[in-house]
């Protein structure tokens, strides 16, 4: 088995702007508004008998100039607001497999574009997961379903928000002032209020749009930024990210006209790895000690100090040691975080607590258990990629995964046991190059200890970068990464 093929490692987070997904699968997924089915069935609701239809709107989604799937938005008229039909479908190769991602929903909102009603439904390889939600008074109750289960939530909300769906129609209702202006949302990964940063950059001049006049106005959200072209009546035309990724507003023959058997053909664990200067790592995998000169590299986005590791930014040298780094305090201090139970770390439910139990049954001490977790994992989870938004509960059932499957099911796992833990987020070295990875760190007799479940690492090697911790929302960090350089500064195995 190769040594990509060994980490499975997922791009996890954009294109759909109401819903975090991938890194690099998804991170198409968090930007274009991408969700809908032809027939969708709500309580008392359905879109075959709704409204006015009053526009559609088709997408050809590309990546450095592939294409690799399509978009629409449906809008119809309601007695007091709109309903928006949204649906996306990607072919995206990943690792060398091919992977089909399709993305549904519905919108509601009132006539101020508020929103009022969500219905989505994400499916990816054997995962499906629906979000219902809905805003009563100040309050968001949502209906989280997947083969997990159903969740209900609820959260107090200080004021409306929107959906990326409905931005380009906002600001060209606003006649696009002030020029920068931060439009509340919800993110459903960490179930709290964030905020799209919007720039209104200025007025310009497209051919491939008939020379009209267009909007150019900047988004940000969760550290990923774009572009998005807007005409004067509110119409997305295109939108694109530095990354490479672009939806253009096309015909419908034209926005649905994808080549089924091969979609794109760069891969994007590929396209996304960060080569290592000229110089390569023998033995990765038995490494205690690594120093890199890192150039090029948004410092105050990442978190780059830990028990571990440090950085010194005079110099641009980043060094991690598997022993640890000498510290006049702890490094990471623990939080209560690191002992919650969140919508996709269900470290409360008795199924998690019953498997953490049998697995640990006969250790002795907590960081006798955390390695019992560690190899267990490792032993027990098929190794593949997976286009899914996972909860612990999830890999639990299915027992397969990428990086980001052996992680949250680890981190419930110690959780449930009472053990603090945390995800980390950040790269790791194969074969010259450096790919995104997942892997937990746990904190027992005193000191903090790196885990590697899907290598059956403990410690982790001294190729494991962290540049992030916290959820698979926190790896949105990792499209700061830009134009970073890496270069070896210096290196060491147990035998010398």
């Amino acid at each position: 088995m190769s040594g990509k093929k060994r980490i499975w490692p997922v791009i996890k987070t954009i294109l759909a702007a109401s819903v975090l997904v991938w890194w690099g699968i998804m991170v198409v997924m968090l930007y274009y508004r991408n969700k809908a089915p032809e027939i969708v069935d709500i309580p008392d609701f359905n879109i075959i008998d709704a409204g006015v239809l009053l526009s559609e709107n088709y997408y050809s989604v590309t990546f450095r100039g592939e294409k690799i799937g399509y978009s629409s938005v449906i809008k119809r008229q309601l007695q007091n607001g709109f309903l928006y039909q949204e649906s996306s479908f990607y072919r995206l190769p990943v690792g060398g497999v091919t992977h089909e991602i399709t993305a549904q929903g519905l919108l509601t909102v009132d006539d101020s574009l508020r929103t009022k009603i969500i219905t989505f439904l994400f499916s990816g390889d054997e995962y499906e997961t629906t979000v219902n939600a809905s805003v009563r008074g100040s309050t968001l109750v949502a209906t989280i379903e997947s083969q997990a289960g159903i969740t209900q939530k609820s959260y107090q909300l200080t004021g409306p928000i929107y959906s990326s769906t409905v931005i380009p129609e906002l600001l060209a209702k606003n006649t696009f002032n002030p020029a920068h202006i931060e439009i509340p949302t919800f993110d459903p990964l960490t179930f709290t209020e964030r905020k799209y940063s919007i720039v209104v950059r200025g007025r310009d001049k497209i051919k491939r749009f008939g020379s009209r006049e267009v909007m150019v106005v900047g988004i940000g959200f969760g550290g990923v930024y774009g572009t998005m072209f807007i005409d004067t009546a509110g119409v997305l035309l295109m939108e694109k990210t530095p990354e490479g990724f672009m939806s253009v507003r096309e015909k419908k023959e034209v926005a649905f006209d994808i080549d089924m058997k091969t979609g794109g053909t760069k891969d994007l664990l590929d396209e996304f790895a960060i080569p290592l200067g000229l110089s390569t790592i023998e033995r990765p995998r038995e490494a205690i000690f690594l120093r890199l000169e890192i150039e090029n590299l948004s410092e105050g986005v990442f978190e780059l100090n830990d028990f571990n590791q440090s950085w010194d930014p005079k110099k641009k040298l980043l060094t991690i040691d598997i022993r640890g780094i000498p510290r006049d305090s702890l490094l990471p201090a623990i939080t209560h975080s690191d002992t919650s139970a969140t919508f996709d770390i269900q470290c409360r439910d008795r199924r998690i607590f019953s498997t953490a139990e049998k697995i640990t049954g006969y250790s002795r001490g907590n960081l006798e258990r955390l390695k019992a977790i560690n190899e267990y994992l490792y032993e027990n989870i098929d190794k593949g990629y997976t286009a899914s938004i996972p909860s612990a509960i999830d890999v639990l059932g299915q027992m397969r995964g990428d990086c980001n499957e052996h992680t949250i099911l680890f981190v419930a796992l110690a959780r449930a046991l009472g053990i603090p833990a945390r995800m980390n987020i950040g790269l790791l070295y194969i074969d010259g190059y450096f790919y995104y990875h997942a892997w937990p760190q746990a904190y027992a007799d005193g000191a903090w200890h790196s885990f590697d479940p899907t290598l059956g690492q403990y410690p982790a090697d001294a190729t494991h970068i962290k540049l992030t911790s916290g959820s698979l929302e926190s790896a949105l960090a990792l499209m700061r990464i830009g134009d970073a350089t890496l270069k070896l500064d210096s290196l060491a195995y147990p035998d010398e």
